[in-house]
């Protein structure tokens, strides 16, 4: 009958809803393994993305802060969409100074969209390496940060004129997971990115997928490989159906 049937879609909504926003809570560790040469070897890197402070509480940076110096990282490696509001404090920033490991940051569109430079400046006083169209050597590391970017066919000029390193193990830092074919030409080993979110919700994962195929987790091409976190936080409504909160270490 109509009124039963309506009570159960009822139902079934607010079950679902309840059950998506306390998935959206939790943060599950990814531990994926990546080969590499012996100067690398034992080495832990620590990727999260796409948290988006302001959107999401100040709280949630903390816990995501604590749980990734428990798995005691080489570096921590930021994907971009930290932050999604302008006029985000210090203070509301203050975990990032209290990573147990240097802490290195590309930034994403939603950097773009608001107030960036005093971002930037904000991240560099609490101690965070923002990479921007540049790379540093730390370690036996070269870490690459390239600016978010539209159009993807601005990704192999920003490339070219980044002078890489072969005596290091390359790390391209892009918000995007676009590019990858340039990386490749250029013989980066790794590559990480964020932003698609693995979809969040369905069925927009399908939507998702049509615009950024590699929607989520480990690629190979040619030697090189791609991983796409599917975020560490969430954008719009705080829910996750059908994907997780990720921090992901490789």
């Amino acid at each position: 009958p109509p009124q039963a049937a309506g009570t159960a879609i009822l139902i079934g909504i607010v079950v679902l809803t309840i059950a998506g926003f306390i998935n959206a809570q939790l943060l599950h560790v990814e531990r994926v393994s990546i080969p590499g040469p012996a100067t690398v070897a034992g080495r832990t890197l620590v990727q999260i993305s796409d948290v988006h402070i302001g959107s999401r509480s100040p709280r949630l940076l903390r816990r995501i802060v604590d749980r990734v110096n428990t798995l005691k990282p080489d570096y921590v490696l930021i994907t971009g969409d930290l932050i999604d509001f302008a006029g985000i404090s210090r203070i509301e920033l203050a975990a990032l100074g209290t990573f147990s490991a240097p802490a290195i940051f590309a930034i994403g569109n939603h950097e773009r969209y608001v107030d960036l430079v005093a971002i930037d400046e904000r991240l560099r006083s609490l101690g965070v390496i923002v990479l921007r169209d540049e790379a540093q050597i730390h370690g036996p590391f070269q870490f690459i940060g390239i600016d978010d970017v539209d159009a993807a066919a601005r990704i192999p000029a920003a490339l070219g004129r980044i002078r890489l390193s072969a005596q290091h193990y390359g790390v391209l830092l892009y918000h995007r997971p676009d590019g990858f074919d340039a990386a490749v030409d250029r013989g980066i080993p790794l590559m990480l990115a964020g932003h698609t979110h693995a979809g969040q919700l369905i069925p927009f994962n399908l939507i998702v997928k049509r615009i950024f195929p590699r929607i989520r987790g480990l690629y190979e091409l040619d030697g090189s490989r791609l991983y796409v976190s599917p975020g560490t936080g969430t954008w719009g409504p705080v829910l996750r159906i059908g994907s997780r909160s990720e921090i992901t270490l490789f």
